[in-house]
């Protein structure tokens, strides 16, 4: 597990989009599984302007979405399809074959083959829920989960509330699983703001606990963990 601990909030993500845009430069056909929600935004965000000023050709690459809600239409304005195209896809001119999405009409084996045929996810980005998962794998995840159907907890639902009206927010998501994320041959965790600290804590304490999902990254050999002050303000690092 490797820690990086940024001076701010603009200095964890200008950490993860270097990380990402090197690899993507170095290697045009990487296959990145992408994450979403706030903490990622300014990611997307620094990646596109990078991207463009950079001239970076994307054609090659291939990206496959972390997870997606049930019981909502896919071009939903919060759905997470929705939230990379606009983020993402369209500001690069990327092909929507360039992107495999969780099949909200299929079985989650279906997209385990699909990440199979790709040969695998190169990078996966991820973010930490403030109770610990990674995905939509609440605690009480197990290792070995595959890309499923997952009930979302009731804290979970509150902290997403806000993009849906009253009433509007869905119970279920498909995901992939945490053994799904392990295959990954490299894992990049961004982690931010106060609300984040407490589940730091919590990770950097724990190894392997169903409690706390994100604790099972540790025992991957290419984890990377970016920190900035206020998500690393309950823990101490002599780095």
């Amino acid at each position: 597990m490797r820690i990086i601990l940024s001076k701010s909030a603009a200095e964890a993500v200008d950490a993860v989009t270097t990380i990402v845009l090197d690899k993507l430069a170095s290697h045009p056909s990487l296959v990145i599984g992408l994450a979403t929600g706030r903490t990622m935004e300014p990611v997307y965000a620094e990646w596109v302007q990078k991207a463009v000023k950079l001239g970076l050709n994307m054609d090659k690459a291939f990206f496959f979405m972390l997870d997606e809600y049930l019981g909502i239409a896919e071009n939903h304005p919060s759905s997470f399809k929705s939230y990379i195209k606009e983020r993402l896809m369209i500001p690069l001119k990327l092909h929507e074959s360039q992107f495999a999405f969780p099949p909200i009409h299929q079985s989650g084996e279906h997209y385990e083959t699909l990440i199979q045929e790709a040969g695998g996810i190169d990078l996966q980005l991820l973010g930490i829920g403030v109770n610990g998962h990674i995905g939509f794998n609440e605690p009480g995840s197990t290792p070995g989960s595959r890309t499923r159907v997952v009930e979302l907890t009731e804290e979970t639902k509150l902290s997403n509330q806000s993009h849906f009206g009253i009433g509007q927010m869905p119970s279920k998501a498909l995901s992939m699983g945490i053994g799904s994320i392990m295959d990954g041959k490299e894992l990049l965790m961004l982690a931010t703001g106060k609300s984040k600290a407490d589940a730091i804590k919590y990770l950097m304490n724990h190894h392997n606990d169903e409690k706390c999902p994100a604790s099972f990254l540790k025992s991957h050999a290419h984890f990377t963990l970016v920190l900035d002050p206020e998500a690393a303000s309950k823990i101490s690092l002599n780095i």
